[in-house]
């Protein structure tokens, strides 16, 4: 990692001059001395606006990881972006991110980011129902990775779906003409067992190429049931992926990838902070007593006043506390105060017993296909096709109390025994296409993208949903059909043509435009029994135990279709006011569609689409002072969120003639609020081996309107989003010869703000506590110049205690639940390495001391030498590029030159052919600039040199900056 960020050059166009040097001076200092301008920091290529860019060129907020990066900071599932993004925040009611209603992410505050693999999305953003929360937020995707985009602000032009907040894209590595991979082991504490790699297989070289890789992983839980003796919160899960790029011709290029994942395990937990034994839900009318409240904890239970054997005793019992001068109440669980005085007592890492459940599964898998079509240098056609199919049975107990007060998943039969569980909660397919149109007009100043996207969900059969509440299950069968289809246009438009009068510093602004519609459709067919069973009839054919809070047919059936349609759009302004300075201004509107609460009448059976609009200024600067290299990025926004889509508790009269309402949470547009923020990213590089990265990040919201159905006198608190969060890294190289590796030692410090858990105001527990995290990693690359590396991880350092989700329902249902973080782990791994650049070689053994010195080279006199540097992917002369050409054009007359050899060099990204079309691209640029300042075309050489023949050696694929320059060499002359 040290070395790469020694060597890499990350920076826009940067320039530099050699002249009268010898051959051997020119020759290490095109291939060592850093460009004037460039901060030696980590160069990482982006694909946010659908087209390779350097992350620190782009003008957005973007916390962007190579896949060092990921391997190094422990980036395994989405949770831990927290410790490495600013404005990221993520939600859960339960330990486990695999586990059912696991929560959502939330980026500036705002939930419903999608994340996208390979260009493909794999989260929905309905969240009307409670299926398919956890698609993207499993383990499968982090392993083997090309690298991964965490992206801030609305972002409703350029991918598949529009996104309120911002996304996450993952790109797998791709296959490469080498064959080379690795293999990784890992043991830990709680038995962990982990096992990863990849291997890279050239069929037919350049034209055919295999990749695949695999990760699996075994750790026994951490929390324990004392009913059955399980520990819960293991992991079990197997990952697979299967890339092939097929390149028939120079400029058509096919990649396929295959990818899957399968997890099942015992079960996360969520352990009772509050229970209001006295919680009222009904009062029950009986002779002599009056109104009898019904509890949840507090007298006799109501099963014993309606079996018939118990009734008298029950009722007897009743009249004696009314007798004593007492209320007398009935309760669903009269042991339940003592219950929990023994879970309060046992602390957060054991329960007394699970009432339902089961073994949670997850499987994914899906095919992804990206054809791309050069179609002429300024011309390229990209189309992104998919199938992805998700099976999902979700299973949760929310007390862990051997109560059944609410619970996801079958129920027990015998009350010990967790319910065996049938069906899929989530069993779909999700079909996308993504036709994308690339371009280059008007003299290579305007970028333009123009496509279309399509996406159609729909489950493979019916999803089926069994939940517990107060010991009465409920069975719901349904079949929810989305579709979405959309169009875009995208440009990026150079201004230098128009700024030639303004001062240097604004003479490369570009200006950004994007627009997008889109059209979003859902189709929800419900079968509700309860009791669970099948759907049971009267004589008359009617079914009798339909779920009748929401109007259904005889059959049990109920349909709902809703469809919603919005655009979306984005504006930019920024100026390149140095190589290494970016500002920016942009502003963009995205919304989140609708969707449809299950098991409720009209007109609470629907929701609305909601919107964001923000505005976000930035400035991305790299610079050097005192041989210490710094990259500071900051960004400050501002969000105008309307329509919100928030958490109701709504009466819905009974379809049964006398009786009571129920109360019902649903999702409803009721609400809108203003966000503002900022976030601050800073990288420090030191000569004497020490890095250190680190983040701060604000967000102040405030609802400006919200329902007053809980009786706020304000606005609640907005929920889930910290309003502090800080992060630093640094990373100690120790100073050892480098023969023997690169050994570092690593400390994370993450503090994470206070967040409100609910829009309730009378809940007990309404905010989830700050916290804080250390992470130690101690590593050692290379060893011994072998390719194997070795780390030691510890996560939690301390092994404190927090809380990472809520369940605050005392309002609703008379308890509190609480999910907490992992205790201390703990592991060792070890990584082999092979393929070109692993080979072995041993230091060059010593000179007898009696051997005389080498004779120095004899000195010959050097060409007149200059390097100039392009951005990524381009050909066009930046206005540093120019000044250097027209040096170079100035100074061969008095150098008496007749001949200049231009060679264009290009990184090895991408086919043969696109790499030595863009190298002549790049010496032609040159050679028209030499040509308009006088210098003959006959007295100029062109040389193009593609991806085989790169001027800093590096493997098929790697985004070498140094590649990307041309060479201007006088010669020829009698005396140049």
């Amino acid at each position: 990692m040290r070395a790469r960020l020694i060597s890499a050059l990350c920076g826009t166009a940067s320039l530099l001059v050699l002249a009268s040097m010898h051959p051997a001076a020119a020759q290490q200092a095109a291939q060592a001395q850093p460009t004037a301008g460039s901060s030696n920091l980590e160069e990482i290529v982006v694909t946010a606006r659908k087209r390779e860019e350097r992350v620190q060129t782009v003008p957005m907020a973007i916390t962007a990881f190579s896949s060092a990066d990921i391997e190094k900071q422990h980036i395994t599932q989405v949770r831990d972006l927290e410790k490495a993004v600013p404005n990221f925040s993520s939600s859960y009611s339960s330990s486990d991110p695999n586990a059912f209603y696991s929560g959502q992410v939330r980026i500036r505050g705002l939930a419903g980011a999608f994340l996208y693999f390979a260009d493909v999305p794999v989260t929905d953003a309905d969240y009307s129902n409670t299926t398919g929360l956890t698609k993207g937020l499993s383990k499968s995707f982090y392993f083997d990775l090309a690298d991964l985009e965490v992206v801030e602000g609305a972002q409703g032009t350029l991918f598949g779906r529009p996104s309120i907040g911002g996304f996450i894209s993952i790109q797998p590595q791709h296959p490469t003409s080498d064959f080379e991979g690795y293999i990784k082991t890992t043991f830990g504490n709680y038995g962990d067992k982990e096992n990863e790699f990849a291997v890279n297989i050239p069929i037919i070289e350049d034209k055919l190429l295999v990749r695949v890789a695999g990760q699996m992983q075994q750790r026994d839980g951490y929390t324990h049931d004392l009913q059955n003796g399980q520990d819960l919160d293991n992991i079990n899960y197997y990952a697979w992926r299967i890339g092939v790029t097929f390149r028939p011709t120079d400029d058509f290029e096919n990649y396929l990838l295959y990818d899957g994942y399968w997890q099942d395990s015992d079960g996360a937990t969520d352990v009772m902070q509050v229970i209001v034994p006295g919680f009222t839900f009904a009062q029950i009318p009986l002779p002599i007593l009056g109104n009898v409240p019904l509890t949840l904890g507090n007298g006799p239970a109501l099963s014993g006043l309606t079996n018939p054997a118990t009734a008298a005793a029950t009722f007897g019992q009743l009249f004696a506390i009314k007798a004593a001068g007492g209320q007398p109440s009935l309760s669903f669980f009269p042991n339940l105060k003592s219950l929990f005085a023994q879970q309060q007592a046992l602390g957060v890492r054991t329960i007394l017993g699970r009432s339902s459940s089961g073994i949670g599964k997850d499987y994914f898998y899906g095919f992804t296909d990206v054809a791309t079509w050069d179609v002429t240098d300024d011309l390229t056609i990209k189309n992104i096709a998919a199938a992805r199919v998700t099976k999902q049975l979700g299973v949760d107990d929310f007390t862990n109390s051997t109560l059944p007060i609410l619970t996801i998943g079958w129920p027990s039969t015998d009350g010990v025994t967790p319910g065996n569980n049938h069906g899929w909660t989530d069993n779909s397919v999700q079909y996308t296409d993504e036709l994308q149109v690339h371009g280059k007009a008007l003299k290579d100043k305007l970028d333009w993208q123009v496509g279309g996207f399509l996406l159609f969900d729909h489950p493979i059969g019916y999803n089926t949903e069994i939940s517990t509440a107060l010991g009465a299950p409920t069975y719901d069968h349904f079949y929810e059909r989305d579709r979405s289809q959309a169009v875009f246009a995208h440009g990026v438009y150079d201004l230098s043509d128009f700024t030639q009068a303004l001062p240097d510093y604004l003479q490369n602004l570009r200006f950004t435009m994007g627009y997008r519609y889109t059209w979003d459709f859902d189709s929800l067919n419900e079968v509700s029994t309860k009791p669970v069973d099948f759907v049971q009839r009267n004589a008359a054919g009617i079914a009798t135990n339909c779920n009748l809070i929401s109007p259904h047919d005889n059959n049990c059936n109920y349909h709902v279709n809703s469809n919603f349609n919005s655009y979306g759009w984005n504006l930019g302004l920024d100026d390149q006011v140095t190589p290494n300075l970016l500002v920016f201004i942009r502003a963009g509107n995205a919304y989140r569609p609708g969707g449809i609460n299950l098991a409720v009448p009209a007109p609470f059976n629907k929701f609305n689409p909601e919107h964001a609009t923000d505005v976000e200024v930035g400035t991305k600067a790299d610079y050097e002072f005192m041989d210490v290299k710094s990259r500071t990025n900051i960004s400050a926004f501002h969000t105008s969120y309307k329509a919100i889509q928030v958490s109701q508790v709504v009466t819905i009269p009974s379809a049964v003639p006398g009786q009571p309402p129920s109360a019902q949470q649903i999702q409803a547009n009721a609400a809108s609020a203003e966000l503002a923020g900022g976030s601050l990213e800073q990288t420090i590089s030191t000569p004497f081996g020490l890095d250190v990265h680190g983040y701060a990040s604000y967000i102040y919201t405030k609802y400006s309107q919200y329902p007053n159905v809980f009786g706020q006198v304000g606005a609640p608190g907005f929920q889930y989003v910290p309003k502090w969060q800080f992060a630093i890294t640094p990373t100690y190289h120790l100073p050892i010869n480098p023969d023997y590796g690169d050994a570092s030692i690593q400390l994370t410090w993450f503090w994470y703000g206070h967040q409100a858990v609910t829009p309730l105001e009378n809940e007990i527990i309404g905010n989830m506590p700050h916290y804080q995290d250390f992470d130690l990693l101690i590593d050692w690359n290379n060893i011994l110049s072998y390719p194997v590396d070795f780390e030691f991880f510890v996560t939690n350092l301390t092994d404190n205690t927090h809380v990472v989700g809520e369940i605050p329902l005392t309002t609703s249902l008379g308890f509190t639940s609480a999910a907490y973080n992992p205790p201390r782990m703990f592991g060792f791994s070890l990584k082999y390495r092979f393929g070109p650049g692993t080979e072995h070689e041993a230091a060059p053994a010593e000179p007898p001391s009696s051997a005389p010195p080498p004779a120095p080279p004899a000195a010959q006199q050097a060409p007149r030498s200059y390097l100039v540097f392009f951005d990524f992917d381009k050909s066009a002369l930046t206005m540093e590029g120019r000044n250097i050409v027209d040096q170079a054009a100035a100074n061969a007359g008095p150098a008496h030159v007749t001949q200049i050899t231009v060679t264009g060099h290009t990184d090895t990204v991408g086919s043969d052919a696109y790499n030595m079309r863009l190298s002549r691209r790049r010496a032609e640029s040159v050679a028209s600039e030499l040509e308009a300042k006088g210098i003959r075309s006959d007295e100029i050489t062109l040389v193009a040199k593609g991806k085989r023949d790169p001027l800093v050696p590096t493997g098929d694929g790697v985004r070498e900056p140094q590649n990307r320059r041309v060479e201007i060499v006088y010669g020829g002359g009698p005396s140049s």
